[in-house]
């Protein structure tokens, strides 16, 4: 999916190469989550 709004973890993390690897693992978890959740959210909306 290609949006301005909607970005995944990897292209998070592209965009921002500031982030370290310690930071990258507590974030990922919460982004990823976030993914889901947002998916899950346009999923019900097209139903």
């Amino acid at each position: 999916m290609n949006t301005k709004y909607y970005k995944t973890w990897e292209q998070y993390r592209a965009e921002h190469p500031e982030i370290d690897e310690k930071q990258a693992k507590v974030m990922a978890p919460k982004m990823q989550g976030y993914e889901e959740m947002m998916f899950s959210f346009i999923m019900f909306l097209l139903m």
